[in-house]
């Protein structure tokens, strides 16, 4: 049953297919989470690809009434009329969705000669939105609340915000987009998903127009589409016109990869197992070219390379699914697939991101399977991560704020306060700059910021501003400091390059090189046999290995989580161990080698406290939190993936929900947890963020498990990978200081780690611990791998390795040779616009981040710091 609803949402007729009067047909409600979109054959370059699969699903929401039609004469036809609109009662939510019609047509049926009459309509809240301009404005820090709050003001629509995002991006509106399309970039930006609906009082007249969002609409119930059953056919085609494994590389500017390096000067890539398995003739390849239109770096241009091959080296699998009009999949409800006919046989889940329903036709119902499009053999996020260093995305948003001002913007965070008080030293100011929303402040070298300190009389304090020349995006100010702080960015010191990339070129085949592996058989003192499963692993001065392991073992084991810690020999034998009974995962550890200090967490054997505490290695012992060697620090309320920077004082801890803190150490041996930093990993890299699995779920390859985390101040470094090879193996770099993602690179098995047995014949290739090397310009990571154990390779086993990952990091230091003016030279020609410390009497730690006084686009009041 449909409704028809006046201009001003009041009922006039109701139309209904069991009544021989108002006979309707054709019409079909189409409703969207994502755009479909269909396979593309022709060969295009990965990094070009804004999704994790060039031919993925982006998300789009939309919800139309098309196609309705009467014949003229019909007593509710006349009420088909422009600005009208149509109501559909969604029975499985218990809601009313109204259409604000926009198109009639009224023609003649050449056949019957009958007068027809057809409407189209949209949801209501997508039109008005669509005609709805927001204030011209920009966000800094913008939560979801307040940017949904902007674009709705004024409109009448209520906001029902059930998303859980936490996320705070700097958020702009032009004064000419309208709130529909900004809504659009909201739902990718924060990551939720909306609908539109409106409420009736019991008289069934319309009280409310809803905007509800949420984190994913629809239900998981494990329902399923089966062959047979609800599913009229299914077709799985199998095509190989785009099929490569010869692929030749070119860049912009007539650029090659014959001069990166591993290449031997030549200008292809190859996929020789691919050849073998795909070209019944041995002695040729299948070839192919691509030409990229932004890259021409010969070492990032080969990455690229290795990665588009990646997606063409195999045929491509499309599918295509009918099913029986009484299945009514909910837009949203994640269902499964099963053929059990087709060889190899289907089972596959997935999302219903179109749904298509009609009453007067029911064959019409249909549902569209999100991604079903894209499932291949490969990896299906594998070019999340495109070449770190050379990063032709950050140049254009730099080309393009040139050309539009309103682009960019400056952060300023004040993580002490604002103000001064009798008991202040200093004041940390840190400057972000952020063009369309994105971090880019890592690809600006320390030169790019000039500090600029204006007394109150309105001349530059000289000395100051030549000594802070190179503090780069951070300054510390000190009492007195009376007048006011102004940073502008120089965009003469724009870097091609992040400050820290992985650098894939440094060896010949591009691969990380193996420093250290456990051997096979390997008895403890507590008859245990050891050769995999390490979880965080160091490398000691003298070449031996101290690894932490989560202790199921056969003695001495407690009713809690232990830990034990194993130390092996260089040549990856088994010396020694300690067991730590409630001790924990042991996921991420800190060691002091010169004191021989763990620093970990242990949990009480009774009463349940968690605690962060040291102890020492003591080779045979078994220890627990009353055990005269651990010092304990402070209590804790969950379990957390504990690790150090001893040259800096600091602790870092990664939590299951993805929460990430920073503390003192002082702060921390004196009882007193109190974090200085705090954030979520998910929060990080709009384009492919984390997504931590929660606890006691498995992960289906929809999440992150997230394994370890360590901290070499200002960065910090994490890895993510499930066991079960389901996920995407991650490494993330994020600077502390500037809350930017300074890398995520996904680790790609074969063509980063070479492995004795792959990962689609059942390999391990598994992360865990990660730690830096900075002076050495490395990192030491360890994985879990699988190698046969016989030579009819029938049985396998993991254990456990150390790889190098070399990393490169910029050079600035011919930037910071620039001399600094003698004198007060007057205004330059570049805009600079002040950013002003006011005198706040708020001193506390609430003031935080909080960029309300550093109003950088109000020039009309110039607030100064006044010494208290």
């Amino acid at each position: 049953m449909y409704v028809i609803l006046d201009k001003n949402l009041k009922r006039v007729a109701t139309l209904d297919t069991t009544s021989d009067t108002n006979i309707f047909w054709g019409e079909t409600i189409q409703q969207q989470l994502a755009d479909d979109n269909s396979s593309n054959d022709s060969i295009t370059e990965a990094s070009l690809a804004n999704t994790s699969d060039p031919n993925a699903n982006s998300k789009s929401w939309n919800d139309t009434f098309t196609g309705l039609t009467m014949t003229a004469d019909s007593p509710a036809a006349q009420y088909l009329k422009v600005g009208n609109h149509l109501a559909d009662y969604d029975q499985a939510n218990d809601r009313w969705r109204v259409y604000r019609i926009y198109t009639v047509d009224e023609t003649m049926d050449t056949t019957s000669g009958t007068n027809l009459v057809s409407a189209d309509a949209i949801n209501l809240l997508i039109w008005r939105l669509g005609k709805t301009i927001p204030t011209k404005k920009e966000i800094k820090e913008c939560s979801l609340p307040a940017a949904m709050n902007w674009i709705i003001a004024g409109t009448g629509i209520t906001l029902l915000n059930n998303a859980t995002s936490g996320l705070l991006s700097d958020f702009s509106m032009d004064g000419e987009s309208s709130a529909q399309t900004i809504l659009q970039t909201i739902l990718t930006t924060y990551d939720c998903e909306a609908d539109g609906y409106v409420k009736l009082d019991s008289s069934g007249i319309v009280t409310d127009t809803i905007l509800e969002l949420s984190d994913q609409r629809g239900q998981n119930t494990g329902r399923r589409i089966t062959y047979g059953d609800n599913m009229l056919s299914i077709k799985r085609e199998t095509v190989d016109t785009t099929l490569i494994t010869k692929l030749y590389v070119y860049g912009s500017g007539g650029a090659s990869i014959s001069t990166a390096k591993g290449t031997n000067g030549r200008d292809f890539v190859t996929d020789s197992s691919a050849n073998s398995l795909y070209n019944n003739d041995p002695n040729t390849w299948l070839e192919g070219s691509i030409t990229s239109s932004t890259v021409s770096e010969p070492d990032a241009l080969l990455s690229l390379g290795l990665k588009t091959l990646r997606l063409y080296n195999h045929p491509r699998v499309n599918y295509s699914v009918d099913v029986t009009s009484d299945f009514d999949a909910q837009l949203g409800d994640t269902i499964k697939v099963i053929d059990l006919t087709m060889m190899p046989v289907l089972t596959l889940q997935a999302r219903v991101i179109q749904r298509t329903t009609s009453e007067s036709d029911p064959t019409q119902n249909k549902v569209v399977i999100g991604e079903f499009s894209t499932v291949t053999v490969v990896t299906p996020n594998f070019i999340k991560n495109m070449e770190q260093r050379w990063n032709d995305h950050v140049k254009k948003l730099f080309e393009d704020a040139k050309k539009n001002q309103n682009a960019a913007s400056i952060s300023l965070i004040t993580p002490l306060g604002q103000s001064w008080t009798n008991t202040d030293t200093s004041k940390r100011v840190i400057a972000r700059l952020f063009i369309e929303g994105e971090n880019v402040t890592s690809f600006l070298s320390a030169a790019a910021f000039n500090w600029e300190y204006i007394q109150q009389d309105g001349t530059h304090n000289l000395i100051w501003e030549s000594q802070h020349a190179k503090d780069g995006y951070e300054v510390t100010i000190t009492p007195p400091f009376v007048g006011s702080l102004v940073v502008s960015i120089d965009d003469a010191f724009v870097k091609d390059e992040s400050e820290m990339w992985i650098d894939t070129g440094v060896n010949a085949d591009g691969t990380f090189k193996k420093l250290w592996e456990t051997t096979d058989g390997n008895p403890d003192e507590f008859g245990n046999n050891h050769v995999g499963a390490l979880q965080f692993s160091y490398i000691m001065s003298n070449g031996e290995v101290l690894a932490s392991y989560a202790y199921k073992g056969k003695q001495q084991q407690s009713n809690l989580s232990d830990c034990q810690f194993l130390h092996w020999s260089s040549d990856g034998k088994l010396i020694d161990s300690m067991i730590v009974q409630g001790g924990q995962h042991g996921a991420s550890f800190g060691y002091d080698e010169a004191n021989n200090l763990i620093y970990s967490q242990i949990k009480d054997l009774s009463g349940g406290k968690n605690w962060l505490a040291t102890f020492p290695y003591t080779p045979h012992a078994v220890i627990n939190s009353g055990s005269s060697t651990v010092t304990k620090w402070c209590e804790m309320e969950t379990y957390v993936r504990p690790n150090v920077d001893l040259t800096n004082g600091l602790w870092i801890g990664s939590q299951m929900d993805g929460t990430v803190e920073v503390c003192n150490i002082s702060d921390l041996k004196a009882g007193n947890y109190f974090p200085i930093i705090r954030f979520k990993l998910q929060d990080f890299d709009r384009e492919n963020p984390w997504n931590p699995v929660p606890s006691g779920v498995t992960n289906d390859g929809t999440y992150n498990t997230i394994q370890a985390n360590s901290i070499a101040y200002p960065y910090a470094f994490f890895t993510s990978g499930d066991v079960n090879n389901k996920d995407a193996r991650l490494l993330m770099c994020i600077n502390l200081i500037t809350q930017s993602v300074i890398f995520n690179y996904q680790m790609e098995p074969s063509q980063d780690i070479q492995l004795t047995v792959p990962v689609e014949y059942g390999g391990h290739f598994e992360p865990e611990g990660i730690y830096p090397d900075l002076a050495h310009d490395q990192l030491i990571i360890g994985f879990n791998v699988s190698e046969y154990r016989d030579a009819a390779h029938s049985v396998m086993i993991s254990h456990s390795g150390l790889w190098s990952i070399p990393i490169g990091i910029r050079d600035d230091s011919k930037d910071l040779a620039v001399t600094y003016p003698a004198e007060d030279e007057g205004e330059n020609s570049e805009v600079e616009e002040p950013v002003v410390i006011p005198d706040d009497t708020d001193d506390s730690d609430s003031a935080s981040d909080d960029d309300s006084d550093f109003n950088i686009d109000d020039g009309e009041t110039y607030q100064e710091v006044v010494e208290g």
